[in-house]
């Protein structure tokens, strides 16, 4: 029995800067890993949550989800998702994985409460416990409760993050999973590829599949094949071809820069990379700010680049605040002119969600929090609003 794992493809999602290169991107991407599993005659797919960016796909994100599923359908590849964050509407609504299931692409496994399912593949049968994303306790509660499938090959599936990661917000530990009630335990959540064996079970997040940040995007892209087929269960990952790649540049002074930018418009590559730019100097910046965005506008109008981003300390009074193309500095976002007139990013933050009309009730509680226990935060409203 062979299976592909995949997770975090966020369709529709078109970062950064929205554009549409970068949505066509996702899609693309998604598309190899269905020929990849078709390809390698897989018994299924199996996703780990956000399948999608959004709980309200536009029909073009249903066009191209339909499009590549199809050819997984023609050829009887089964595909088994299960919800993550991202998939799930914040009221009540029908999360767009239903609507594949409905037309015959996907098979959900679990969406908003852990299921336990008996799959009959080409290989035989496969029992899945199907874990969707929830808040940290409901997850505790979940793993606690949720009963393992009586078959012979068993795969636990999860959208979650383990506390090992140490990234703030994680939902349980690995021992809290009870992985070696299972052969094979699939991850979604965190975008890196990452796998720990324990005790003969490999733990694996095969990552998002194409990169949404800077973070992601230095970093390369996979999708896992397990083979089922013996006591010994083996993973081999596949390196995807078609994310875009992202370059970071740390350049000491403006000659530096020019160099590395040389040698980026005389490389070929099949997609126009994304270029991040950190200055470590504000005054470096000041001095060469024109140079460096002409530089910058003529590569990516040559099309050797896509998209460019340039941080630097201290620009518009804080740090890490990325200064964008010319033409986009002509129409400031609210968050620009928030952070202009209030100079603090903590209620700067708190400014633009309120007035964008948030209705995340974490954050409702931690506003409320902050005013009534937070004495600086209440001094910097005071003088906020004694500002004539």
């Amino acid at each position: 029995m062979l299976l592909l794992h995949t997770s975090d493809t966020h369709l529709g999602a078109s970062k950064p800067s929205k554009l549409r290169d970068r949505e066509l991107d996702f899609y693309e991407v998604f598309d190899e890993v269905i020929d990849i599993a078709i390809r390698e005659g897989v018994d299924a797919v199996i996703h780990c949550g956000d399948l999608f960016e959004e709980a309200r796909p536009s029909p073009q994100v249903y066009y191209y989800a339909f499009r590549s599923l199809k050819k997984l359908r023609e050829v009887g590849i089964e595909f088994l998702v299960i919800a993550g964050q991202h998939d799930m509407p914040k009221v009540s609504a029908l999360s767009p994985i239903k609507v594949l299931e409905e037309v015959g692409l996907v098979k959900a496994l679990a969406i908003s409460q852990p299921l336990t399912h008996v799959v009959n593949l080409r290989s035989g049968e496969l029992g899945i416990t199907a874990i969707p994303y929830a808040d940290p306790i409901s997850v505790q509660e979940y793993v606690r409760v949720v009963k393992k499938p009586n078959t012979s090959k068993k795969l636990l599936m999860a959208h979650l993050l383990l506390k090992e990661l140490n990234i703030p917000e994680a939902h349980v530990t690995i021992n809290d999973l009870r992985v070696s009630e299972y052969d094979y335990v699939a991850l979604g959540d965190y975008h890196m590829k990452y796998e720990v064996n324990v005790s003969g079970t490999p733990v694996v997040y095969s990552g998002a599949t194409e990169s949404l940040n800077v973070l992601e995007g230095v970093n390369d892209k996979y999708v896992a094949l397990v083979d089922l087929s013996s006591d010994e269960v083996v993973v081999n990952w596949v390196k995807l071809s078609k994310p875009r790649k992202w370059f970071v540049v740390k350049p000491r002074n403006y000659e530096e820069l020019r160099k590395f930018l040389e040698g980026l418009e005389s490389s070929k590559f099949s997609k126009p990379p994304i270029l991040h730019i950190e200055i470590s100097s504000k005054e470096l910046l000041d001095l060469n700010r024109k140079l460096i965005v002409n530089l910058l506008s003529s590569l990516r109008d040559k099309g050797k680049i896509l998209t460019y981003r340039v941080e630097a300390p201290g620009f518009l009074e804080e740090g890490d605040v990325m200064y964008p193309h010319e033409e986009q500095i002509q129409t400031p976002t609210l968050e620009l002119v928030v952070h202009n007139l209030i100079k603090d990013p903590v209620i700067s933050d708190y400014v633009v969600r309120i007035v964008k009309g948030c209705d995340d009730v974490e954050f409702i509680k931690l506003l409320i929090n902050s005013i009534v226990n937070d004495s600086e935060v209440i001094s910097k409203l005071e003088k906020l609003v004694s500002i004539k």
